[in-house]
């Protein structure tokens, strides 16, 4: 029990009787009764306040105020509302003889006064008013936090990696037969399966103030063709025997279209799903598909693009006019005189006076493992056995991204940032208008003006938040990298390379050999791998 205190009257005047705390409750606070004899009108001596406080110990004790009697003191009551205006607390002060006790009414009235209109605990209330705990804080008032809800979610039940390699022998040669890229289905087979978003409750602070919980996101299925969505919208089902494969999000089931050879008995090719061909590409053919391509022997000057992954068993001779476009990965035996563009990564043993920019990393570390000649690029990471010639072939590697992509990401983190506040603006606005007229309130001509307005603005505003919003996560993905950006060597890189990371150049001087170049401040260093 807390320490607390009461008035006396009697023959000596008015006075003070100090109790002191039992069972470790809390000692007289001297700024609570100093200011509770202000709050009755009872003048007093610091010092002998001060004074006695600090002599009581285990027995009450009587200290004479002035030499005045006043009128009985009746019980009182203080509330006080937390910091965050979730709780309220109730003190409560004894009387002195003859004064009244404190009815309900009286604190529901002090209650109603704090403006405490939410969350009021009449138990609490009660109960204090049958057992009396004075100068205790006792909540008789509680709000609710605003629950965070759940954001829906999609499980795929299909392994959604497209970033397979080939196995590497222990020779040195790689097999690019055992990619395992393709995921088989069946028809009725659900592949995927939306978990619903889970609405969080609303906060009410003590006063009543509505704070509302965070809005939730949904989810719905990007897919292609071959697939159907169940009639309560949750379960994306094959509707073919097939491969599934996952891009950039979206689920595409197809059969494997397989030729022969591509080439004049065939014509260019278009297909939605993947394509094999079991022989070659022949030069100034095209194959576009938004699947995966497997070629299992040469393309020559040919143009392929394809929405996931290009596998070509036997390389590519590109004649300085074949083109590889991956939405996936590139894997080739090897790729020479061609232009070649990858958002994963790009794979071959050797990679000969061709253009190869890959969204992850470039790897030539297989067989002769060579890049010489060219421009061969990556976000992430270059790994070469050998790089350039002995001859100083003049050869191009640069990983990591340009600073200027740095720069983009702050602009537009921070156009979201007031975007995010004027959509909130607007939308406080229309909530406001729309619950005038479902109160049945009409609005002006220019109020409705107004509205058609702020309606028109939000549109434009939140289709531009997702387009900066998109960007950035574009730019997100791009840079994740960017920290650990590297090259290495696990064999030679000859004079004449030229290697640039994070926008950081210099030109080989000198060999390095089994070493990882980074970059470290203002200048490219190597390390150890």
């Amino acid at each position: 029990m807390n320490g607390y205190f009461r008035i006396v009257i009697d023959a000596r005047g008015t006075g003070l009787e100090l109790i002191p705390p039992a069972d470790g409750g809390e000692g007289i606070k001297v700024g609570e009764l100093k200011d509770y004899l202000d709050r009755i009108g009872v003048p007093y001596d610091t010092m002998a306040i001060n004074s006695a406080l600090y002599q009581l110990k285990e027995e009450k004790t009587f200290l004479v105020l002035n030499s005045n009697k006043i009128a009985p003191v009746d019980e009182k009551c203080d509330i006080q509302v937390g910091f965050d205006k979730m709780s309220a607390s109730l003190r409560l002060y004894p009387k002195s003889e003859g004064g009244s006790d404190i009815t309900k009414e009286q604190i529901m009235t002090a209650i109603e006064d704090a403006k405490i209109k939410f969350g009021v605990d009449i138990s609490a209330i009660d109960q204090l008013l049958a057992e009396k705990k004075y100068c205790t804080d006792i909540m008789i008032a509680k709000g609710t936090l605003p629950t965070a809800g759940r954001d829906a979610t999609i499980n795929y039940y299909f392994d959604t990696n497209n970033k397979a390699r080939p196995e590497l022998n222990e020779d040195g040669s790689v097999d690019f037969f055992k990619l395992n890229t393709l995921h088989h289905c069946t028809n009725g087979q659900v592949l995927a399966e939306i978990i619903p978003e889970e609405r969080g409750q609303d906060g009410v602070d003590v006063f009543g103030t509505v704070t509302l919980a965070r809005e939730v996101k949904k989810a719905k299925f990007d897919h292609g063709r071959n697939l159907q969505i169940s009639e309560d919208g949750l379960k994306l089902i094959s509707m073919v025997d097939g491969h599934v494969t996952y891009v950039n999000g979206a689920v595409f089931v197809s059969d494997v279209y397989t030729v022969e050879d591509v080439g004049p008995s065939t014509g260019n090719i278009e297909y939605h799903g993947n394509v094999e061909v079991r022989g070659n590409v022949c030069e100034n053919f095209e194959i576009k598909t938004d699947g995966d391509v497997f070629v299992n022997g040469v393309v020559e000057g040919a143009y392929i693009e394809a929405g996931g992954n290009i596998v070509i068993a036997r390389g590519m001779h590109g004649q300085n006019k074949g083109k590889l476009v991956a939405g996936g990965n590139v894997i080739a035996k090897f790729i020479s005189a061609a232009e070649v563009s990858a958002k994963g990564f790009v794979e071959a043993e050797q990679i000969l006076n061709a253009t190869v920019i890959a969204g992850t990393e470039v790897n030539a570390e297989a067989g002769k493992g060579l890049i010489t000649g060219g421009r061969t690029v990556a976000k992430k990471a270059v790994n070469v056995k050998n790089a350039g010639s002995p001859m100083g072939a003049n050869t191009i590697i640069e990983v990591g991204v340009d600073p200027e992509a740095k720069k983009r990401v702050a602009t537009l983190q921070k156009d979201i940032s007031e975007k995010s506040k004027s959509i909130n603006q607007m939308k406080s606005v229309l909530s406001a208008l729309s619950a005038k007229l479902q109160s049945g309130t009409k609005l002006t001509p220019e109020q409705i003006t107004n509205l058609k307005a702020i309606q028109k603005t939000l549109k434009t505003e939140q289709e531009q938040f997702q387009q900066d919003m998109e960007e950035l996560q574009n730019l997100d993905e791009m840079i994740k990298f960017d920290d650990s950006a590297h090259i290495d060597v696990r064999g030679t890189m000859h004079l004449g390379v030229t290697i640039t990371i994070s926008g950081i150049n210099m030109a080989i001087k000198s060999e390095y050999t089994f070493c990882r170049l980074i970059k470290k401040g203002a200048d490219i260093v190597s390390t150890n791998i």
